[in-house]
């Protein structure tokens, strides 16, 4: 139950961060942060498959 609580949170992290790239966002990002954040979300989907995987 603790991994399925982990998951609903790394993917409301992961929309979060897809929301700050998407076409609806209020600031655009420099080039070198959008590379930056997209790293950041692929180690949150590797997070979020892990945890699917154990649990």
């Amino acid at each position: 139950m603790e991994n399925k609580s982990k998951i609903i949170e790394s993917a409301e992290e992961l929309k979060k961060g897809l929301d700050l790239l998407s076409r609806e966002r209020k600031v655009v990002m420099p080039h070198n942060k959008a590379f930056d954040h997209v790293d950041q979300l692929k180690e949150k989907i590797d997070e979020i498959i892990n945890l699917a995987e154990t649990g």
